[in-house]
């Protein structure tokens, strides 16, 4: 893979996670604050269960991709998942977390481009995101990132969904998608 480079308040690398990171999720989850947690997991996670790291950890660089954002000295700054819908093998859902020392710096940005690119590198056509309402900061910078991006509303959170590269001909919008974007607009 690609390593991805920007100078965001410091420099950071963007690469693959691997497989044996567990104490590197650890370290990511520290840095996030009860509130970030809960925007990142939709649910209030005191620690990662081992369920959850296993799950997080289960990377095969095609239908399950983490990409880590790290500083100069080595310290994981934010983390990007992708995981290809099993049904659909074109969509996948992408979820970002970035720790709060970090927020606002251009690392979710440089981790929603790069999880992007490798997801349409492997054939995914269309990414979603299921946001908190709440979770403005998240919703804006899906928005920023994806030039064509649909929002609807499903059990409680937004579902941002972008299309990537070519296909646009072929994807459909409905009017609940209409709807929903036009209810975002009125808040």
């Amino acid at each position: 893979m690609a390593r991805y480079q920007a100078t965001v308040g410091g420099r950071v690398v963007v690469r693959d996670l691997r497989r044996d990171e567990g104490d590197l999720l650890d370290a990511l989850m520290a840095g996030l604050s009860p509130h970030s947690r809960y925007l990142r997991f939709h649910v209030p996670l005191p620690a990662l269960s081992a369920d959850t790291r296993r799950a997080l950890l289960d990377v095969d660089g095609r239908d399950r991709i983490a990409l880590v954002a790290e500083a100069d000295d080595g310290t994981p700054v934010g983390i990007a998942r992708m995981s290809r819908d099993r049904r659909a093998s074109g969509d996948a859902e992408v979820a970002v977390a970035t720790v709060d020392a970090w927020h606002r710096r251009g690392v979710g940005r440089l981790l929603v481009t790069a999880v992007a690119e490798r997801a349409r590198a492997v054939g995914v056509r269309r990414l979603s995101a299921r946001v908190l309402h709440e979770n403005r900061a998240a919703i804006a910078l899906f928005r920023s990132v994806f030039p064509i991006c649909l929002t609807r509303w499903d059990d409680g959170a937004v579902v941002l969904v972008a299309l990537l590269g070519a296909g646009v001909d072929d994807w459909t919008v409905t009017t609940e998608d209409v709807f929903a974007d036009l209810v975002d607009m009125a808040r």
